[in-house]
């Protein structure tokens, strides 16, 4: 049953119209699910048995049954649906009588296993294939919507080794037809849960409401799409419908630390734009409410943890080990965090089952609420695992780390200081990499170390950094590569290095780097404390502290050390104070000096239950072992504090810059630049700039009381050794709300942005997995590929190649494991897939299963009316220029997904831009780069855009794009003209030039070849005036 087969409820009109919507969402969420269990069945859980190569399926894979065409999913997937896997085996597994039942001393009763909400789930094949299974004393019984039981039944029927496993089928019950498959061990039953008298009719009719049955119900992430008053309905007749004993086993969501948590908003928002909100975590946010809310229902005995925990205490160390092996995987912090918002829950009607297990409570710290947060959407700052350099008080240089899509090698400088140039010199510099470590050797000097490529590919190399002169250059390495160490300078010139993930296990735990001689010494310790990744860690003057940190399994250690150097030894003193171990012992945090003997904690995960919002900024006192957190004001715009990096000013201001994480197949959240202040405190600019290019801002005309504003300022470019400078103009904004007003920004005749337009779901739901599960992974289309970060129409440094649609958006987004290692850059600017050489894009024809989910604004839509000509496509690999052309069509260019630089020149700046006579593309090889600054007597505008936003480029408008990110955009183009201007034949880019200009330059042929016989300078004379007398109209 291949996974393109949707339920096919279809769209009705009329009183049930909400209901039925929402239904077929639901059972459309079962299409990806089961693409990434596939994932995980191939890669995690080994096979002997195929039924082509043998009879056997004791350890068959079964969800190939359902996935024709399965796709490798990222680690972070992978591994989060094999934990949602694992809970539920765990659970099945202590459900199921052993062969051997009949030798005990009690008799086990038959044991029915309800899984609610099956969907595609094999797990009743997956055991009743297996030996160790007792089939006379098991029944499974698969339940969900009626479409969707009925295309799984369909599936078993058409599939040899599925009807083998189920055995022989029983004659329907006539009289009650929710049962759709019949056999001694399994049953289907096609029905909607929350009508549970038809249900619990179904179960009586297939005979398992018997006073020798013991029930076991499952539902994984199915109860909470329900409304919640169904759900517990259900949940109350669970536990009383079993004459024998009954239990239940849950999975599903959960707001730990509430919804502001920036894992919970990213989650939220995609269950919502998927039109399937998760409806019980607002009544039952925690693992307490769960638990009560199943006490209250009926069941006697109730266990409750969530999948961190799990994790901790359920998978063995062998197990952990073989996943190593399998996957590198160095996702522990979003791993932990999606872990962290899922539950499995136990309940009992029977009372020998312990009651609840609860998070581990944290000791209260002081609070101190005086202070306020404010943050800054700047795509140059989406880039987590990176590590800054403190140039100033007031200016932080940040370098590498991972963007939406590769790692980077580019630095950017975050300032308060209103002019402060920036500008890297170096013709070397360090390779792109995340994880490594930065530390101050001396004033305006720094030291890098190691860092990783892809997990597998660690670091040794050392470079130092002069924030003087701006200049990158290489040192000694470390002896051997690690990566999520941590480094602290201990003196002038002396830098330590502690732990990381190294590619030796004999590496040494404490290093000693020095300055003056260049050298790198290894130190003894009496203690050793194994390579612990991303500790937290810092030098107080006389002493550091060391404290958390993963394991190589993600386990976070529970100790906190003080730790000084003497000769080559490092000393260490284990803190013992509770109130300060509850407090710091993390994993992935910053830990950064806050006054004398005192630490600031930032963000990371803990060890027992989720970090909460208000612990996430907190300040250790090492003298009066005493805790003091950090409050902000607002939290709904929380950021997200993972693979930040943190500078303290002067005036304790906390800068949190970078960081983010992927919230599982959610989505990804990032920070970019976030301010933490008192609210008494004056508030001061911060810019951040890359290059010499200022463009974000965040400071005092720009707050709001939602955060700040994103604003391209005017600004000179200046560059070394080049003498002109050029201004670059800022584009208009306007937000129209009526037809009238999109027609007086077109009159206008200048390029116009609209920020934040409501263009339909797609800015969230177009996310890559989704595309490709809409419009297909085999489908070809043709994109250009290049090497080069500038594409060029006149030096065609690019190619055209047909490639599968999955294959194109897995590049594209660096989905597979090298992909982002490539140094190919892929864009595709869509074609009609109904007649590519002759008729138009337009993307409802060409991408229907995607194009509902994008509208024009209404007024946007009635003001185009019928002149609309096309609508490509636009998906681009993060970095890779569109070259700078102009089109004769007017057009709207709408950002749907990533972030994407946009500039523009006036028409009157064609003479100067290099455009070939009957050519609208222009010969410079890159706009942006330094050669597009050079260029005088131009008028250039530019802006970023981000997804919602909508820029008008009026007819011969020259621009060109460079996509920040991953970028995902929509062109509509409209022949503004009247129809007789345009030149006729075809035409399905729209960038033949207008009739009146194709025949003039046919005149000008005609011209210039009757001045053939005429001597050079008499015929330069002539043409000049004549020349003359064009431009001037005489």
């Amino acid at each position: 049953m291949p996974t393109k087969n949707k339920v096919l409820i279809g769209y009705k009109k009329g009183k049930q119209v909400a209901k039925l919507n929402s239904d077929k969402a639901i059972q459309d969420t079962n299409s990806s699910s089961i693409v990434s269990k596939r994932s995980v069945e191939r890669l995690y859980y080994p096979t002997t048995a195929h039924a082509e190569h043998t009879s056997s399926l004791e350890d068959a894979h079964f969800f190939r049954y359902f996935v024709k065409k399965p796709q490798r999913r990222a680690p972070l997937i992978n591994r989060g649906y094999w934990i949602r896997m694992e809970a539920v085996h765990a659970v099945v597994k202590q459900a199921c009588p052993p062969p051997a039942f009949k030798f005990c001393a009690r008799p086990w009763k038959q044991k029915v296993i309800v899984n609610l909400g099956c969907g595609y789930d094999p797990l009743p094949f997956q055991y009743l294939a297996k030996i160790s299974t007792n089939r006379s004393k098991t029944i499974f019984i698969d339940a969900d919507y009626p479409d969707l039981i009925n295309l799984k039944v369909s599936a078993i029927a058409a599939s040899e080794d599925l009807s083998r496993v189920v055995g022989d089928r029983h004659h329907l019950n006539v009289s009650n037809s929710s049962i759709k498959l019949a056999s001694s061990s399994y049953y289907c039953v096609g029905c909607d849960l929350s009508n549970l008298e038809n249900f619990e009719k179904a179960l009586e009719a297939c005979g398992v409401l018997q006073d020798d049955c013991d029930l076991l119900f499952i539902a994984e992430v199915s109860l909470t799409y329900m409304n919640t008053e169904e759900a517990d309905k259900l949940v109350q007749w669970a536990s009383g419908i079993a004459r024998g004993q009954a239990q239940f086993a849950l999975l599903e969501q959960i707001l730990p630390a509430g919804a502001d948590h920036p894992f919970a908003r990213t989650m939220l928002r995609h269950f919502n734009h998927l039109n399937t909100p998760i409806k019980s975590v607002s009544t039952y946010p925690t693992v307490e409410d769960q638990i009560k809310r199943f006490a209250t229902r009926g069941w006697k005995s109730v266990t409750c943890t969530d999948l961190h925990t799990f994790w901790r205490n359920s998978v063995s160390a062998e197990e952990k080990s073989r996943m190593e092996k399998i996957e590198h995987f160095d996702e522990w912090e979003e791993f932990f965090l999606f872990c962290q918002h899922y539950i499995l829950l136990v309940a009992s009607t029977s009372s020998h089952t312990a009651n609840g297990i609860v998070p581990v409570s944290i000791r209260p710290s002081t609070i101190d609420r005086a202070w306020t947060i404010d943050s800054v959407e700047c795509p140059l700052l989406r880039r987590r695992w990176g590590a800054t350099a403190s140039k100033s008080d007031t200016s932080i240089v940040y370098f590498g780390g991972l963007s939406p899509t590769t790692r980077l090698d580019t630095s950017v400088l975050v300032t308060s200081d209103d002019d402060t140039p920036f500008f890297v010199k170096s013709t070397t510099s360090p390779s792109p990499r995340m994880c490594h470590a930065i530390a101050a050797l001396s004033p305006g000097r720094f030291l890098m170390t190691g860092g990783r490529g892809s997990p597998a590919a660690p670091l040794s190399d050392c470079w130092t950094f002069s924030s003087v002169s701006n200049e990158w250059e290489q040192t000694t390495p470390m002896p051997g590569a690690r990566y999520r160490h941590v480094m602290a300078a201990i003196s002038l010139g002396q830098v330590i290095v502690f732990g990381g993930q190294v590619d030796d296990a004999s590496s040494a735990e404490w290093l000693l780097f020095d300055a003056e001689s260049s050298s790198w010494t290894e130190l003894e310790c009496e203690v050793k404390l194994g390579m612990r990744l991303s500790p937290g860690f810092c030098w107080l003057g006389k002493y550091g502290i060391l404290s958390g940190g993963f394991n190589r399994f993600g386990d976070v250690y529970d100790e906190v050390y003080k730790w000084s150097v003497s000769g080559n030894m490092i000393i260490l003193e284990l803190v013992s104070n509770q109130i300060v171990k509850d407090n710091l012992v993390r994993a992935g945090c910053q830990m950064v000096s806050w006054a004398e003997d005192s630490v600031l904690l930032v963000g990371g995960i803990q060890s027992h239950g989720i970090l909460q919002i208000n612990d996430s900024f907190k300040i250790i006192n090492f003298t009066e072992m005493s805790t003091t957190n950090i409050e902000v004001h607002s939290q709904d715009n929380f950021p997200m504090l993972i693979g930040c990096s943190v500078h303290i000013t002067k005036d304790k201001e906390i800068v949190v810059v970078g960081g983010g994480a992927v919230c599982f197949s959610f989505g990804a959240c990032w920070n970019e630049l976030a301010v933490v202040r008192a609210v008494t405190a004056r508030k001061r600019q911060w810019t951040v700039a890359v290059g010499a290019d200022k463009a974000f801002a965040i400071g005092p005309d720009l707050s709001t009381s939602r955060g700040v504003e994103v604003k391209t300022t005017n600004t000179t470019v200046v560059q070394e050794s080049i003498e002109d400078t050029v201004t670059i103009g800022e584009i208009g904004q306007r937000d129209p709300k009526s037809v009238e007003d999109w027609k007086e920004i077109y009159s206008y005749g200048m390029p116009v942005v609209v920020k934040k337009a409501d263009i339909g779901s797609c800015t969230s739901t177009w996310t890559p997995y989704y595309v490709k599960d809409k419009v297909g992974v085999d489908r070809p289309v043709t994109v250009h590929i290049s090497k080069s970060h500038a594409m060029n129409f006149q030096r065609k440094n690019f190619r055209y190649d047909v490639v599968p649609f999955g294959e194109f958006i897995d590049r594209v987004y660096g989905v597979n494991d090298n992909a982002n290692d490539s140094d190919e850059l892929l864009y595709l600017r869509s074609l009609s897939a109904l007649n590519p050489k002759s008729k138009t894009a337009n993307i409802s024809e060409d991408f229907p299963a995607i194009a509902t989910d994008f509208q024009l604004p209404p007024e946007l839509r009635l003001f185009i009316g019928d002149k609309a000509f096309s609508s490509p496509l636009r998906i681009s690999s993060p970095g890779v220029g569109m070259w700078l052309h102009y089109d004769v069509t007017a057009n709207f260019l709408i950002q749907v997904r990533g972030t994407k630089r946009v500039r523009l020149y006036p028409p009157s700046d064609v003479s100067e831009l290099s455009f070939p006579a009957g050519a609208s593309s222009s010969r410079i090889p890159n706009i942006f780069d330094n050669s597009g600054i050079s260029i005088g007597n131009v008028h250039p505008l530019e802006t970023v855009m981000c997804p919602g936003d909508i820029i008008f480029i009026p007819a011969m408008w020259l621009h060109a794009t460079l996509p920040l990110e991953p970028s995902i955009s929509i062109n509509v183009f409209w022949k503004d003209l009247e129809p007789s201007l345009y030149s006729q034949g075809r035409d399905i880019y729209g960038n033949r030039d207008l009739k009146a200009y194709e025949e003039g330059r046919a005149l000008i042929r005609r011209i210039s070849k009757s001045f053939e016989t005429v001597p050079a300078d008499i015929r330069q004379f002539y043409l000049a005036r004549l020349s003359d007398e064009l431009r001037n109209g005489d």
